[in-house]
C-alpha cells in the first residue's frame, strides 16, 4: 500500500461522526477511456470526527461536494468557478479568516463559506488526505494553488489516492508541509506544496490564473481489462525547472491536450 494513501479502516473511524453513512463517490471498476467518478470535497481544515482540536470542538463539519465524471486515464484538470475573488475589490471579504469566521456576503465562492478552505478527493471507495488551499498560514494570507491527485488502480479497483509532490514550481523558501489527516492534524510524512502570498495572486483588480482552485488528476496501475494506466507520467513533479508564477503558461504549452472539466453537480451537506 502507498504510504501516503489513507487506509479505508482509518477513514471510517475518523468519519464516524461526520459521515456515518458515507458510501463513497460513485461505483464500478475503472476502465481506460471510459467515464469514472471523482468527487472534490471542500471544507474547513478541522476535525471530521467532531472532537476538539487545539481545545476547540469542531462540531458538525460543513462541506461542499463537487461530483465529476472524467474519462479514466485522461490527464484531467478540474476547475471550480469563483474560487479566488480579489478581496480588495469586495469589502465583504476584507476580514475573512482574520475574524475566524466565514463571510456570507463575500463574492468568493469558498471564503463565503469557509475560513480555511481545504480540499480532499474521493473516487469510488477511496479517499485522499486533505490539502489546505487558502487561509492564514504562519500569520499571512496565502494560497496553495498546485494540486495533483494520483489515483492508483489494481485491475480496475481503486486502491488509493495520493497527492503528488507539490514543490516542483518553487524554492524551499516557499515550500511548506501541506498534507493533513481527518483529525485536522498535519501529516508530517505527506508531500509538501508551494504557496503564494495572496498579494501575489492579486494584480490590481485582476487575479493570476494560477490561483483559482484547480485539481489535476492522473491515474496509474491497471484497469479492469489489465491495460496499463499511464497518465501519471504527465504529473508535474516529473518536470522540474518551472517557476510557480509561470505555472499556467508552462502548463498550457506542455499539456495542450489536458481535459478540462468545469461543469459539476453540487451537494452541500452538513455532517451529523
Amino acid at each position: 500500500m502507498d504510504p501516503f494513501a489513507l487506509p479505508l479502516v482509518l477513514l471510517c473511524l475518523l468519519l464516524s461522526s461526520a459521515a456515518a453513512s458515507w458510501e463513497g463517490c460513485g461505483s464500478g471498476k475503472v476502465i481506460k477511456g471510459s467515464k469514472t467518478y471523482l468527487c472534490i470535497i471542500v471544507s474547513d481544515l478541522e476535525n471530521w470526527n467532531g472532537t476538539a482540536v487545539n481545545g476547540v470542538n469542531s462540531g458538525d463539519v460543513t462541506y461542499k461536494r463537487y461530483v465529476f465524471r472524467p474519462t479514466a486515464d485522461d490527464f484531467t484538470k478540474i476547475a471550480l468557478s469563483d474560487t479566488w475573488i480579489n478581496v480588495g475589490s469586495d469589502a465583504d471579504c476584507q476580514n475573512c479568516g482574520v475574524e475566524g469566521n466565514a463571510c456570507p456576503s463575500c463574492q468568493d465562492n469558498l471564503l463565503r463559506n469557509f475560513t480555511t478552505p481545504s480540499v480532499h478527493v474521493q473516487s469510488v471507495n477511496s479517499i485522499s488526505y486533505i490539502r489546505r488551499y487558502r487561509g492564514l498560514h504562519s500569520g499571512v494570507h496565502r494560497t496553495f494553488p498546485y494540486m495533483t491527485a494520483i489515483v492508483t488502480v489494481d485491475m480496475g479497483d481503486i486502491t488509493g489516492i495520493t497527492w503528488d509532490e507539490g514543490c516542483t514550481f518553487c524554492t524551499d523558501a516557499t515550500c511548506a508541509p501541506n498534507t493533513y489527516d481527518f483529525a485536522g492534524e498535519l501529516y508530517p510524512a505527506g508531500p509538501k506544496a508551494c504557496y503564494l502570498d495572496d498579494t501575489e495572486c492579486a494584480n490590481g483588480a485582476s487575479v493570476s490564473e494560477v490561483c483559482p482552485l484547480s485539481v489535476y488528476v492522473v491515474w496509474t496501475g491497471t484497469d479492469a481489462d489489465g491495460d496499463y494506466l499511464t497518465s501519471s507520467e504527465m504529473r508535474f513533479s516529473n518536470f522540474k525547472g518551472y517557476s510557480l508564477t509561470n505555472f499556467a503558461e508552462n502548463a498550457r504549452k506542455k499539456y495542450e491536450d489536458v481535459r478540462s472539466y468545469t461543469d459539476y453537480e453540487v451537494d452541500q451537506t452538513t455532517g451529523t
